[in-house]
């Protein structure tokens, strides 16, 4: 009896390969770094053209000064209701204003970036968005970037483009919800809170609890020197639906 379908193969199990490491360690305090955000979780700004929410590979730039209430969701692949309510659950703008004030990072970058990662071209963003948004990081003298992805897709874009950013010299973490997804994708580091999707920065309106996970995935930037690292925070939210 045989075993397989088709000659010659060894195995009928997919098995998936991680891409090659990609790492820029960081080579700064936080105290002095510029630090940049992109999130795939489909947020742009109210008066910005939507995603095309079957599939997108283009990114929207959000002024760094943008108010958190002008931001807003335009995606179909996850439930967007937490983002509704508090988009510093995805994209935590708000926070990141606090943290340079408090003087635990140096500065912001220009512009934030904003996608749709869910159904997305990988080719398009391996070779077009990844390294246009890497540029405009990179141009900006951004330090660190840090990347959420809403649904499965959406990380798998966020870290093809986290790839792009790192491989441009730059240190970065993608904060997941759904850390497997970025692990074999290659992300060069990856923070998780016990956390469902679209909230990836934390429990919406939970300001304490969105700090800390964004305080801690900075200090991991610093504190992971491997390729690949992976800590589960401890924080936990449940979306009561």
């Amino acid at each position: 009896m045989k075993l397989t379908t088709a000659e010659g193969m060894k195995s009928e199990i997919f098995a998936p390969t991680t891409p090659p490491e990609v790492w820029t360690p960081l080579t700064k305090q936080l105290k002095d770094c510029k630090v940049g955000f992109a999130t795939a979780g489909g947020i742009h700004i109210k008066t910005q053209k939507p995603f095309h929410t079957a599939g997108d590979y283009t990114f929207r730039e959000i002024p760094i000064n943008t108010p958190s209430s002008e931001l807003m969701v335009t995606h179909g692949g996850f439930d967007n209701s937490d983002i509704n309510k508090d988009v510093n659950s995805m994209l935590p703008i708000d926070r990141l204003h606090e943290l340079v004030k408090e003087g635990f990072i140096g500065s912001l970058s220009p512009v934030l970036i904003g996608f749709m990662g869910g159904g997305g071209n990988v080719e398009k963003f391996k070779n077009e968005t990844g390294p246009t948004i890497a540029k405009i990081f990179k141009d900006a003298g951004v330090d660190i970037v840090l990347l959420t992805g809403g649904c499965g897709t959406c990380h798998r874009s966020a870290t093809i483009v986290q790839r792009s950013i790192e491989a441009a010299g730059m240190s970065t973490i993608i904060v997941a919800a759904l850390p497997p997804i970025a692990k074999q994708q290659g992300a060069p580091r990856i923070a998780a809170a016990h956390v469902p999707i679209g909230s990836n920065a934390g429990e919406p309106n939970n300001i304490e609890m969105q700090t800390a996970i964004l305080k801690d995935s900075l200090q991991l930037v610093v504190e992971m020197k491997e390729f690949g690292e992976m800590k589960m925070l401890p924080y936990e939210y449940r979306h009561n639906v």
